[in-house]
């Protein structure tokens, strides 16, 4: 019995050896991951559903495909059920659920910490790209702390202040116009290359990094100049120089121009957008893939515009449209003007192939109102194309505070280190508690507030 006992032990822990050998060779998780938090502006699930019937018509990978863990958020703000960009910025950057149109502050108005101000104070490198003005209210709520959006004036400020405490070490996108001299000499008093061509971005050098690439927003994908890179290249320059730190970083990604778009009622151009974000998606995943110290984490502040995707959607016209409802829009037209309409409609009928009846000339020019010139539009297109949204009357009429939002939840798509986390339907406010709580960070604004604000606080 004795030998038995003995043989049968032996037998057990051969066994078990190759087993403990193998966990033995497994990589021990990062202490501390890098993490890179892409936000698709406007992205409701119609938006990543129609980038991905334009890939697989293209016959291209569409990168959201990749992920295996998939989540819902809920995006209401404090004061409304349908959120603004500047309200869900503060959610997604401070755990908080704030008012319509406030950056990084609570319902009271006092600043909250952001977990890109967390991650540096505890050592992490930052950066923030974006395809908008860096001032837009996306980026501006992971630096800036102010009552409106609309005060980007202030917020260039409070970034250029940021930049002098050292954070964040990497600002690339739009808004040139808003950083006068006098805030380009600070931006390189603190140490910061600045680029202010896109054909500079390539080969710029660290340790800081400050590219304006646009004086308003970086334009939109469809008709980008050729050179000018795109997010995946901006994304991966980010990268490259937060890196070189060698030490974690937590680095913002926004894809800002689908909500432009979608707004705009501009189908193909949402396609557009959507497939430039997903390819910068693409390279973090593979970049996640190749290291193992990497979460990547995608999600929306909002859906924009009631997207639908119908029966009669056409895609291959779609993806042939050259030039987005804006850029068509960008001279007035006076529809009593025989000569200048018919100009006009050929040149719509170029860039798009929709050819514009008299009526439809008129309704587009119907008001001396660029912004309500391009989404009439852009929904006349989309709508020729199979792409509905909201009517344009009710979108100008009765959508005051978002001008056309709409309260769908949005996605979350997780991979890389912890990704499971990220699984489930929570509120949007979960998304940095749980970034913060990996990555071993303290969101002291997120633990204070309430999960629902008061009766009385709500409109």
């Amino acid at each position: 019995m004795k030998r038995l006992a003995i043989a049968l032990a032996l037998t057990l822990t051969l066994a078990g050896a190759p087993l403990q050998h193998a966990v033995a060779e497994a990589p021990p998780p990062p202490a501390r991951p890098s993490v890179i938090y892409f936000i698709g502006d406007g992205m409701g699930i119609s938006q990543v559903t129609l980038g991905r019937l334009a890939a697989q018509r293209r016959g291209e990978p569409y990168h959201f495909d990749r992920f295996q863990v998939v989540g819902l958020a809920g995006t209401r703000s404090a004061n409304y059920e349908v959120t603004d960009s500047a309200a869900a910025a503060t959610a997604l950057a401070s755990g908080i659920k704030t008012n319509n149109q406030a950056i990084g502050v609570d319902t009271a108005g006092r600043p909250v910490k952001t977990i890109l101000e967390a991650a540096h104070e505890d050592g992490m490198s930052t950066g923030l790209v974006t395809t908008t003005r860096i001032t837009h209210a996306t980026p501006a709520g992971f630096v800036a702390h102010i009552d409106h959006r609309d005060k980007e004036a202030e917020i260039a400020g409070q970034i250029v202040a940021a930049a002098a405490q050292g954070y964040p070490q990497v600002l690339i996108g739009g808004g040139k116009r808003l950083f006068p001299a006098d805030h380009q000499a600070a931006l390189q008093k603190a140490g910061f290359s600045l680029v202010l061509d896109p054909a500079g971005l390539a080969g710029a050098k660290g340790p800081r990094l400050a590219a304006l690439l646009a004086d308003s927003h970086v334009p939109y994908a469809i008709e980008r100049p050729a050179g000018h890179p795109d997010l995946a290249a901006m994304t991966a320059k980010a990268v490259e120089v937060l890196r070189a730190a060698e030490r974690p970083f937590f680095l913002m990604v926004e894809g800002g121009r689908i909500d432009h778009a979608c707004h705009e009622h501009d189908a193909a151009t949402c396609i557009f957008d959507q497939l430039d974000l997903d390819r910068a998606v693409g390279w973090a995943l593979d970049e996640a893939e190749r290291r193992g110290d990497l979460l990547v984490v995608v999600t929306a502040d909002h859906a924009t515009g009631a997207l639908g995707i119908s029966e009669t959607v056409k895609l291959d016209a779609l993806l042939a449209v050259k030039a987005s409802a804006e850029s068509l829009t960008r001279r007035k037209v006076d529809p009593g003007d025989a000569d200048q309409a018919l100009a006009w409609v050929e040149q719509v009928k170029a860039a798009t192939g929709v050819e514009l009846t008299p009526d439809e000339v008129r309704a587009v020019w119907a008001k001396d109102d660029r912004y309500f010139a391009r989404t009439q539009l852009g929904h006349l297109v989309s709508s020729r194309y199979g792409v509905e949204f909201y009517p344009v009357d009710v979108q100008e009429k009765a959508h005051k505070n978002t001008h056309g939002h709409d309260g769908a939840m949005v996605g979350v798509f997780a991979a890389g280190v912890e990704a499971e986390r990220f699984a489930g339907v929570y509120e949007n406010t979960e998304i940095p508690r749980r970034m913060a709580a990996l990555l071993r960070l303290t969101l002291p604004g997120a633990a204070a507030a309430p999960a629902t604000p008061a009766e009385g606080q709500r409109r």
